[in-house]
This record gives C-alpha cells, structure tokens and sequence, in this order.
C-alpha cells in the first residue's frame, strides 16, 4: 500500500511540475518584450562580408587569409 502511496505522489508531483513548466513557458511567450533580440556587444562590431569591423586581430586576420601560410600556420 505504501508503494502505492509513493507512486501516486510522485505522480502528481511530476504533473504539477510539468503543469507548472508549461505556464510559466506560456507567460514568458506572450510577453513582447522576451522575444526582442539583444543588442550587439559594444566591444565587437557586426560580422559583414569583408570581416567584423573594428577588430583586427590575428585569429581574425588568420579567417580572412586565403591560404595556411598566410594566416600564420605553418607549412607542412
């Protein structure tokens, strides 16, 4: 009887937590704000064709390069 008890606990505490997770996922849905996207980090620019803007360093330099030599790895 006690294993019954027990499982029919765990039961509605599993329901009532998906019940739970459920409106709070509903709340969070409908509010406009939650769905606006973030702004850009100040340190970095935006990522164009031509590269991030405003950051010029190695590892970026070395994506750019057109060959292994040129980004700075070494030959084989």
């Amino acid at each position: 009887m006690w294993n019954l008890r027990r499982w029919l606990l765990a039961g509605a505490l599993a329901l009532a937590a998906s019940v739970g997770a459920a409106l709070g996922a509903e709340l969070v849905a409908g509010d406009p704000g939650s769905l606006l996207p973030s702004e850009p980090p100040a340190l970095l620019g935006p990522i164009t064709e031509g590269g991030r803007t405003g950051w010029n360093c190695p590892p970026e330099r070395a994506a750019r390069s057109r060959d292994a030599v040129a980004g700075g790895l070494p030959e084989r």
